[in-house]
């Protein structure tokens, strides 16, 4: 009897834990492993939306798609722009180190701060560039206004050459505070022992920065690193909204592409569609398993 009554409530706790995660697995299946098995599939066929499942219109073309897509300028051009694009992630990564540094030192208006740095993190993204194209604006934007007033020309940042650049710009100013508070509070965990420590050494603020501040908070710049360069390889709707819909080589990003042929833009090729995106899924997570392996090299985790 004791038996059975301990079976039964390991099966009544299974059927209970089993309930509570059922709609998390339910979704995971719906919306995130079945289109993913699903444009794997269709990638190595010449599926359109609107041809149905006809044996005549849906045959599979193996690898023709990937092929095409790596002879595709625009996409491979889309690659090579968030390539650059990707320099930001590293450079706002620095700033918001020396800005979290300052606010930990200087902590009496440091909740305000953090609140006026994290502002962008709340807006959406089409606010967010639409605010930064009227900035930029060669006619009627702040900036221009600024440099006509002082007598200077105004400066095209949405033309070919500073494009990428004000791009890059937008990012940096987007993503500063998610990544100042996440730096900030890795910093007010550092044991200020170990400054003091140091200090009775003699060391200088580089070495304590090098061999105590940096060590600490390397989790947390790994975990920036690795999640910014990864969403910025999917970002779509910065560039998008910024050209208006237009597209050209020096503005193009791998998803804006892959949109162009998904939505209709190109004769709903999803096939094709799905053979870029499994491309450029399998290169962010290149990309991020490189940054693993490096990681074991400068991030150190507490034992």
């Amino acid at each position: 009897m004791v038996r059975q009554g301990i079976k039964r409530k390991k099966v009544q706790d299974a059927i209970t834990g089993w309930a509570f995660v059922s709609p998390i697995m339910i979704g995971m299946l719906l919306f995130l492993a079945f289109p993913l098995t699903f444009a794997f599939i269709i990638s190595f066929s010449n599926y359109s939306l609107g041809t149905g499942f006809e044996a005549s219109n849906f045959a599979f073309i193996g690898f023709t798609n990937y092929i095409s897509a790596f002879h595709d300028e625009y996409f491979m051009q889309g690659m090579i722009n968030i390539l650059i694009t990707c320099i930001g992630v590293p450079i706002g990564l620095v700033i918001a180190l020396l800005l979290s540094s300052l606010l930990v030192s200087n902590p009496r208006f440091s909740i305000v701060f953090k609140s006026i740095y994290y502002v962008p993190t709340i807006c959406g993204a089409v606010a967010i560039t639409f605010i930064w194209s009227w900035m930029f604006s060669p006619m009627y934007g702040i900036i221009n206004t600024m440099l006509t007033d002082m007598g200077l020309e105004t400066v095209n940042f949405l033309g070919k050459d500073l494009f990428l650049p004000s791009m890059i710009t937008i990012g940096i100013w987007s993503s500063l505070g998610t990544s100042i508070l996440l730096l900030f509070a890795s910093l007010k965990g550092i044991s200020k022992s170990l400054y003091e420590a140091a200090n009775i050494d003699g060391a200088n603020f580089i070495q304590k920065f090098f061999h105590i501040t940096l060590p600490a908070v390397s989790p947390t710049v790994f975990y920036i690193l690795v999640t910014g360069i990864a969403g910025t390889f999917q970002e779509f709707t910065l560039f998008q909204v910024m050209r208006g819909g237009v597209v050209t080589m020096w503005s193009i990003t791998p998803a804006w592409w892959i949109y162009n042929y998904a939505s209709g833009g190109y004769g709903f090729n999803l096939g094709y569609a799905s053979a870029m995106g499994v491309i450029l899924g399998l290169f962010i997570l290149i990309i991020s398993a490189i940054q693993f392996i490096v990681s074991r090299l400068w991030v150190h985790y507490d034992s």
